[in-house]
């Protein structure tokens, strides 16, 4: 009997091996060819969600460093995406980029200023404070 769930794991791809970590990108250069060192923000372990433990900040300067921010996403880690420092036009392609990421992976994507977005896989939960508020607004407000 279990030779058959071993089986069904493993054909499921559930077997030991998906405990190892995904290997990680390889360092992308931009058309200039300067050498950025990548932020990565570690994350504490969430219950219940599949474990992230780090966050890829990229702060690009055209739409030729949006191969980094798909080389992230597509292995599960969330990316955070600052376009302050670019154009409108490339601005405009970047987030039509990542809308396509996003849909294509089934991903999430938020907005969390008006230049800076949240990319993260199906797997990873986040907290949306402005719900929360107003639910707790809601509980405060009833007699």
């Amino acid at each position: 009997m279990a030779r058959i769930f071993s089986a069904v794991g493993d054909w499921l791809g559930m077997s030991g091996e998906s405990d190892q970590a995904p290997a990680r990108p390889a360092a992308v250069s931009s058309p200039a060819g300067d050498q950025r060192p990548a932020r990565i923000t570690p994350m504490r372990p969430r219950r219940g969600a599949t474990e992230v433990s780090e966050i890829y900040t990229i702060e690009p300067k055209t739409y030729a460093e949006a191969p980094e921010v798909a080389a992230n996403y597509r292995i599960g880690i969330p990316v955070i995406v600052n376009m302050g420092d670019m154009s409108e036009a490339d601005s405009k392609r970047m987030l039509d980029f990542m809308l396509g990421l996003k849909e294509g992976l089934e991903g999430h994507m938020k907005r969390v200023t008006p230049k800076v977005f949240l990319l993260t896989p199906n797997h990873v939960l986040v907290n949306d404070e402005e719900e929360a508020e107003s639910q707790t607004d809601d509980l405060l407000v009833r007699p």
